[in-house]
């Protein structure tokens, strides 16, 4: 049976704060990829990887690179002059949301 009432929503110091986790998680994912493609690439298969190979690997860091820097100016912060929160960015966890 499905709860009753309103859906609780999130502040903006939790929405900022989860965005920061979501942003490491996907760092750590594209770090981790990329580097096991590299050791593959040039540990195993060095001598048979051929200049596309090292295009697809460069293909595929721009893509990354430019998914991650969309979605971390998506979930841009901004702060007043005092230091405190204004706006947590847009949430990068919301389910069929923006950043989705």
């Amino acid at each position: 049976m499905a709860p009753k009432g309103k859906v609780g929503t999130r502040g903006k110091k939790q929405i900022f704060e989860e965005n920061k986790e979501t942003l490491k998680f996907y760092l750590r994912i594209i770090l981790g990829a990329n580097a096991i493609y590299c050791l593959v690439t040039l540990v195993f298969f060095y001598s048979s990887a051929s200049f596309w190979a090292w295009m697809a690997l460069g293909f595929s860091l721009a893509v990354y690179g430019a998914s991650y820097h969309s979605m971390s100016s998506m979930a841009r912060a901004s702060f007043s002059e005092d230091g405190s929160l204004m706006d947590g960015g847009m949430d990068l966890n919301m389910e069929q949301g923006m950043a989705e």
